[in-house]
């Protein structure tokens, strides 16, 4: 792969100064891997939260219906209607809050919700009312994680609430794990499925059968058939990146591995969708001596040349890579020197010919026979590929591209 130098890729506004391209091809690639997993008797419902984790929330939807996604899911009302202004007909679920002053708004973007309150609830039923269709609601089980939903007692309420109301329907029964991606030893998540089993017999024997059950995220929907259900949720491998080396490491044993109880056996190609760049606006030179940076953290040995770029920890390249990270610069890799300020970055290029400003350094992804992934960026932060990839700031475009990605595992 030759290396990515000026001029500005295709699609990308030659006067840009960073952007983020985005293989729609990968997204798409991502999602059959995952149908191929669950099979077509599955709902298959990538989750497109947080700007699709920061791919952009319209192109990724896009991409995720036209591979034959079934659902998608949003974390709040607002993502939903923006995806309905869009143009995206598709089932969307909001697995986040929205308060009962909202429940209109919910109505008219023709949305399912999670519930686990009678007084949104109850605003939802009149709203369904008003407009002459129910909407449809989803009970959340508390089995462990103690983040959102119900104890099955209060869930069962609630269900029986639900059931007896006009203007809702009880379409769904959900829960989500506390610890399936950062572990080898899955008890803990197989016991919170146990409880959900419970809650759903509880359910059946009220008289109540939600006909959409729901507990799987990425990790679960690869490793676990027996999570399936009627729906998976997948997250973070829609989008080509591993939950964790954990996750991986056990898929690659259960692949190997005759698995009657249909723990797992499958290995996913996934491919990652998304690179980010950003064009050098300056090359100055370093004597031996100077600083770098705020704080006077780094500190010339040799005569240094460095390139400024205009990305900072507002737009998402974390201040924890000070010192620590690295860049792609003609295809060859360059370390980050002084402190990530707010809006720019130093890149030591002493040692790449020819670096001039507006050539197009690669922040995430790869060039040439380099490359900086999200695991690199999430090692060298402390943190996790989600973060990495859904903090890029909304205002850095997102640009869909002609196919780059090469398939991904955790390192």
């Amino acid at each position: 792969m030759a290396a990515i130098t000026a001029p500005t890729p295709a699609g990308v506004d030659p006067g840009e100064l960073s952007w983020c391209e985005v293989d729609a091809d990968a997204l798409g690639h991502n999602v059959r891997e995952l149908r191929r997993r669950v099979g077509d008797g599955v709902l298959l419902a990538p989750v497109v939260k947080s700007d699709a984790y920061g791919h952009g929330l319209a192109l990724a939807a896009r991409a995720f219906v036209d591979a034959g996604a079934d659902w998608l899911v949003t974390n709040s009302l607002p993502e939903a209607e923006a995806l309905r202004a869009a143009g995206v007909a598709a089932p969307l679920y909001v697995c986040g809050n929205v308060p009962a002053a909202h429940a209109a708004r919910a109505v008219a973007a023709d949305v399912r919700l999670v519930v686990y309150d009678r007084d949104v609830l109850a605003a939802l039923a009149a709203a369904g009312r008003a407009a002459g269709r129910p909407v449809p609601v989803h009970v959340k089980v508390e089995t462990g994680n103690h983040r959102q939903g119900l104890p099955l007692a209060e869930a069962l309420a609630l269900g029986c609430e639900a059931q007896a109301l006009d203007g809702v329907v009880l379409e769904g029964l959900s829960t989500h794990y506390a610890d399936i991606e950062d572990t080898t030893d899955h008890r803990f998540a197989m016991g919170q499925l146990g409880r959900f089993d419970e809650a759903s017999e509880a359910f059946r024997a009220a008289g109540i059968a939600p006909r959409i059950r729901h507990t799987a995220n990425s990790a679960a929907a690869i490793l676990w058939g027996k999570t399936h259900e009627e729906l998976v949720r997948v997250g973070i491998a829609s989008y080509g990146l591993w939950p964790s080396g954990e996750t991986y490491a056990v898929a690659v044993a259960l692949a190997n591995r005759n698995d009657p109880e249909g723990r797992g056996g499958f290995l996913p190609e996934l491919r990652p969708a998304l690179s980010w760049r950003a064009r050098v606006v300056q090359v100055k030179d370093v004597p031996v001596g100077g600083f770098v940076g705020y704080g006077r953290t780094f500190r010339a040995t040799y005569p240094m040349r460095i390139a400024i770029l205009p990305v900072g920890y507002y737009e998402g390249y974390d201040r924890r890579l000070s010192n620590v990270a690295h860049v792609l610069l003609h295809g060859v890799r360059a370390p980050i020197r002084g402190r990530i300020c707010m809006n720019m970055a130093m890149v030591d290029v002493t040692h790449v010919p020819g670096v001039v400003a507006g050539d197009v350094a690669t922040l995430l992804g790869q060039d040439g026979e380099e490359r900086v992934s999200a695991e690199d960026l999430a090692g060298w932060m402390g943190s996790i590929n989600y973060e990495v990839v859904s903090r890029i700031h909304p205002s850095i475009p997102r640009v869909r591209v002609a196919a780059r990605a090469s398939a991904s595992r955790p390192r």
